[in-house]
């Protein structure tokens, strides 16, 4: 690296104002400002990072990803810049350079605690929960009054399972910020409650004047703790409010939906599968795919338990590698021009690209679970791409699901579960085609029901082994026990043993879900 002259005083200021003012959320001012630094100091790396926050804060992640790489080709040792690479490329699937990127930044730090939390957030993208607590906890103890950087904490203390930890984070949240509504959200699903007291200082909170955002998180909190207590009306009330403030915020379209359902229903076919089966006969990848809410963490949990088994959590590698191989751009995750390209594209080099990226995650295990629910939107190309890949389908009571994924406040996933209508349709939609895949391939995967698995557990777990080519293993049962941490909306529920409290749930609001009972209709699939 050559060394760069520092930039003049004025500069410098003028930068910083330029920082200033994106954090007031004055975006025209701060890209008027760091316009005018680069024009006179073209190689400023402070002024590179800061067109890329200003990139981010505009949606345009290709100008951002372009503004860091500036920024550490004229700094090598900038660390928060290697940090917002290391999460740009993991979140378009460049898992390798993401490693790299990452690398790069643990090793440059300098002790500031917003990018130690950043790399905390990009381990954690990365699958690797235990160096992601780690790094959050070194935020932490770098600001130990700051809330996000504790949230983050607890957060990933929830993920191995120290609750009580989590919960002692989140209550010094709201000794700080007794406001936060994400606070009491988090603090709400820490354990069950056991009085009034929390709803109604929630309730209050309410009254006043309050984004969407956190009119979602406190009535999602409401409607969890009014569970709790037995209140069926007050808590599907109190989802219903929630579910309208969150619908607000997010861009989804139903039409959009049933299209992509119908483009997968007319082109995978069973002879397309019969003509397009590739060659990477890989045996280690465990697929477990469905609907959220439907026990695909807690058959991850089981199956992880086994010495010859590695969880690689909820993975977007699949639609990264049919990405990488057809050369698509497409933002979204699942869209009916991918899907069309992938029909088309070489099946065995999805396969061994999908192997790649897994690699990171597998190590010496024989197999890795990908438990991505959505998945089974890509079992034709799966079965093609990975033809000795185990698929498994996780299957729930249909009212049962619709209502657990309903009352589930999600971070950036399922965008159809915040109207009824809308869930339910997509639901059915899902139901459909499940039965499509199943008449076409049937024999290449196998299904298993939420139900069996909680009140006939080893019986169930030894057909799936069987079916995984595995051994009976006795910690396969003893799954609670396990140390592995699991990032899932779940996570606090799946150290308990098997249980059937939330078998035929549902039936608490029968009255409330008697539209959904209609759009479904028969789904004895």
């Amino acid at each position: 690296m050559i060394k760069q002259r520092r930039p003049q005083p004025e500069l410098q200021k003028q930068v910083q104002s330029g920082f200033n003012a994106l954090q007031a959320g004055d975006l025209p001012t701060a890209t008027r400002l760091c316009r005018a630094v680069l024009e006179q100091a073209p190689k400023m790396p402070r002024a590179h990072f800061l067109a890329g926050l200003i990139a981010l804060e505009s949606g345009d992640r290709a100008q951002a990803e372009t503004a860091f790489e500036n920024t550490v080709r004229n700094n090598e040792t900038h660390a928060a810049a290697w940090a917002r690479l290391a999460q740009l490329y993991a979140t378009s699937g460049r898992v390798r350079m993401a490693g790299a990127a990452l690398l790069n930044a643990t090793n440059t730090h300098r002790g500031n605690p917003a990018t130690l939390d950043l790399i905390g957030t990009v381990f954690r993208l990365a699958g690797n929960l235990e160096a992601s607590r780690e790094w959050h906890e070194k935020a932490v103890a770098a600001d130990p009054g700051h809330v996000p950087f504790l949230v983050n904490l607890a957060n990933a203390r929830t993920f191995h399972g120290n609750v009580d930890v989590a919960r002692q984070l989140l209550d010094r949240c709201l000794e700080i910020e007794p406001r936060n509504a994400q606070v009491h959200w988090l603090l709400s699903r820490t354990r069950p409650a056991e009085s009034r007291q929390h709803i109604e200082a929630m309730r209050s909170l309410l009254e006043s004047d309050l984004p969407a955002a956190g009119i979602a998180y406190l009535n999602y909190a409401i409607g969890k703790e009014l569970e709790d207590l037995g209140d069926w009306d007050g808590a599907f009330a109190a989802w219903t409010a929630g579910a309208a403030a969150k619908r607000h915020l997010i861009d989804w379209n139903e039409k959009g939906d049933s299209d992509l359902f119908s483009t997968l229903t007319d082109t995978f076919t069973a002879e397309w599968l019969e003509a397009r089966r590739g060659e990477c006969f890989d045996a280690g990848p465990i697929f477990i795919i469905g609907q959220p809410r439907s026990g695909s963490t807690l058959l991850d949990r089981m199956l992880d338990a086994h010495p010859a088994v590695a969880s690689g959590g909820e993975l977007r590698f699949f639609g990264f590698a049919a990405r990488q191989v057809t050369g698509s751009d497409e933002p979204r995750q699942f869209s009916p021009d991918l899907l069309r390209r992938a029909a088309e594209a070489d099946a065995t080099r999805i396969g061994e690209a999908y192997v790649d990226l897994a690699s990171t995650l597998r190590l010496d295990a024989a197999h890795i679970i990908d438990k991505l629910p959505s998945n089974y939107l890509y079992l034709p190309l799966v079965l093609a791409a990975l033809p000795n890949a185990r698929v498994i389908h996780i299957r729930r009571e249909p009212m049962d699901a619709c209502l657990s994924i309903y009352k589930q406040l999600f971070a950036d996933a399922y965008l159809y579960s915040y109207d009824l209508g809308e869930l339910t349709r997509h639901y059915r939609r899902y139901l459909d085609l499940m039965q499509t895949w199943r008449d076409r391939f049937g024999e290449h995967f196998i299904e298993v029901d939420y139900e069996a698995l909680v009140t006939d557990t080893e019986d169930t777990l030894r057909r799936v082994l069987q079916y995984a080519g595995l051994s009976w293993n006795d910690a396969c049962l003893d799954y609670f026990n396990h140390d592995g941490a699991t990032a899932t909306a779940s996570a606090h529920q799946v150290r308990e043993a098997p249980h059937q409290r939330s078998v035929g749930q549902w039936r608490h609001f029968a009255e409330q879900l008697r539209p959904v009972s209609g759009i479904l209709g028969n789904t004895d699939d």
